[in-house]
């Protein structure tokens, strides 16, 4: 199993499964640890200088989220990303986006609003240009957006997903539809921010995964 040769030390001060969970779910996002190939938990143990049992906790979470694969006394598996899984993924993060946009139009302060528009102005500009910094700005967006929702279950979902969704779309770029539909609906969007109608804000993120 092809893991790094010199871990950091584990910090003591959290749960053990959970700093097992994050690193091993940087190394299979990374393809450290490639689609295929085999977790063998007494390997993961000695790695990381711990017992077998958080590793095993890790792994369970890690098969809840799709990251790996387990036929009971047999393996356990870095799972595949077909066509399907990316679909899926896009789909489901659209939607939570949209979820996300809903809570938090209706929260933001005066500050956080000014701060939702400069994203979604930054993605115009982008999506103008061709140019891949919308990317990084839809994912500010998004990352501001959730946390003006003001929903401890809603964002504690979000972040133990956030490990599958950024391994499923690693090879992929989710902008979907020509510049001039990306720009009316990022228009819309705007309008919908600064009108603070959650409905429609909800509604404009959604239409984007339904683009061709």
């Amino acid at each position: 199993m092809p893991v790094p040769r010199s871990p950091e030390p584990i910090d003591a001060t959290g749960p053990l499964s959970d700093e097992v969970y994050r690193r091993l779910g940087e190394a299979i996002k990374s393809e450290v640890l490639a689609p295929g190939e085999r977790i063998r938990d007494v390997e993961v143990a000695t790695w990381l200088g711990v017992s077998r049992t958080p590793v095993r906790e890790a792994l369970w979470r890690l098969q809840q989220i799709g990251l790996v694969e387990t036929s009971p006394s047999r393996y356990t598996r870095v799972t595949a990303v077909g066509d399907d899984i990316q679909e899926q993924t896009l789909e489901f993060t659209f939607y939570q986006a949209g979820l996300a946009m809903r809570m938090a139009v209706e929260r933001m302060s005066a500050d956080e609003l000014d701060r939702a528009v400069a994203l979604v102005d930054a993605m115009i500009e982008a999506s103008d240009l061709g140019d891949e910094r919308i990317f990084r700005a839809a994912r500010a967006l998004y990352d501001h957006v959730g946390s003006c929702t003001r929903n401890r279950v809603f964002e504690l979902m979000m972040h133990e997903a956030e490990l599958g969704v950024e391994r499923n779309l690693r090879h992929t770029r989710p902008v979907r539809g020509t510049v001039e539909e990306r720009r009316a609906l990022l228009d819309e969007l705007r309008i919908a921010l600064l009108d603070r109608d959650a409905d429609r804000a909800e509604r404009v993120v959604r239409r984007q995964h339904e683009m061709d």
